[in-house]
């Protein structure tokens, strides 16, 4: 059995520059509020896969035993699809619905779902894993049979081989993800095109997509354990975000907004779900600069987390993902909340100005899929 468990994992909040002329000089960020997630759901173990433009969250307990809908301060239980007794959410729209698969003790393999106004429906695929949905109900993913799918007025459409799939899509209907070659790819107006790698990899994979048509992902030599996350358009092609420390092994870029602020991790730690908050870092990437988000929370918000992984940004520079706090993994929400000046983050690794995983069911981004 497989289950879903990130959609893993990731975009930003609002950060002016001031001045770039030193290497000490200052910048005007948003500072966050942090608001446990984790603790509303009663999970010792949880994570956020994505939020919409209202701040609502899909969340999930590690376990897969259970899912959550999360809106103004409330918590709303999503349950499995009948029959079944495992669930896992990844993906929201500005409508407010969820898809997600749920598995259980039968042959069926992943059932995939839409959630909306409190209703768990059947996807009418067999045995695949929706990863995200857009405003116009359009879902994309990978199936055992059709390979990387777009689901769109009741119908899904195979867009690709079998060991293509698709984990994101903007609402032009745009999608990306990786191909069984292992490289990233844009699908639009029916044709797929390779965006290849960073200079010297041989693994790339594209996690998702903004209405300007920017895509985020990974590029390694092997894989995401050795990745650096990058940014790709059409006129710049893939470019390095960096890593935020000089001794990280790894980036990964997660989410994307239509601002082109860009969320992540960074770190040294190949568990990508580990609750002590070692070796990873979460981060966002704004006006040409990585930062690290554990240095923008605000004082006195939420003391003792440790921000891990972000999953995914909206429109309004909220930002959702997972961190250690306590010895537990946590979901979490940050909203910003002001604009103060803050030393420019320094890094090794030169950081590139933008323009405006693996195969199906595998462990790309470390999204742990086994019930």
């Amino acid at each position: 059995m497989h289950l879903l468990k990130w959609k893993s994992c990731i975009t930003a909040i609002a950060l002016t520059a001031i001045s770039l002329t030193a290497s000490k000089s200052a910048l005007a960020v948003s500072l966050y509020s942090l608001t446990d997630l984790g603790s509303l759901t009663g999970e010792a173990n949880s994570y956020a896969s994505d939020i919409n433009d209202s701040g609502e969250v899909a969340i999930n307990s590690l376990d897969g035993s259970d899912s959550f809908f999360y809106s103004n301060g409330s918590l709303k239980k999503i349950s499995p699809l009948p029959g079944d007794n495992q669930v896992g959410v990844t993906g929201i729209n500005n409508l407010g619905q969820v898809v997600g698969n749920s598995v259980g003790n039968n042959s069926t393999g992943n059932n995939p779902f839409l959630y909306s106004n409190g209703i768990t429906q059947p996807l009418p695929i067999q045995n695949a894993i929706p990863y995200a949905i857009n405003d116009r109900t359009q879902v994309v993913g990978g199936a055992s049979k059709l390979g990387p799918f777009l689901y769109s007025d009741g119908i899904a459409t195979s867009i690709g081989t079998l060991g293509t799939v698709a984990y994101g899509l903007n609402n032009l209907g745009q999608v990306v993800g990786v191909l069984n070659s292992n490289t990233a790819f844009v699908y639009k107006n029916g044709q797929t095109t390779n965006l290849g790698t960073l200079p010297g990899d041989n693994y790339s994979s594209a996690s998702d997509i903004n209405n300007s048509g920017q895509v985020v992902g990974t590029s390694g030599l092997t894989g995401v354990d050795d990745g650096r996350a990058f940014l790709y358009t059409s006129s710049t092609g893939l470019q390095d975000l960096g890593r935020l420390r000089p001794t990280d092994l790894f980036s990964l870029a997660n989410g994307i907004n239509n601002l082109g602020q860009v969320v992540g991790f960074s770190g040294t730690n190949n568990n990508f779900y580990a609750a002590d908050g070692n070796g990873l870092q979460a981060f966002l990437y704004s006006d040409n600069t990585l930062y690290d988000l554990n240095d923008l929370i605000a004082p006195g918000s939420e003391s003792g987390f440790t921000l891990t992984v972000a999953s995914a940004i909206n429109n309004n520079g909220q930002i959702v993902g997972r961190g250690a706090v306590n010895g537990e993994l946590h979901a979490f929400l940050l909203t910003p909340i002001s604009s103060v000046s803050v030393a420019e983050p320094t890094s090794s690794v030169p950081i590139l100005s933008f323009g405006a995983v693996v195969i199906l069911f595998a462990a790309l981004k470390r999204k742990p899929h086994s019930s």
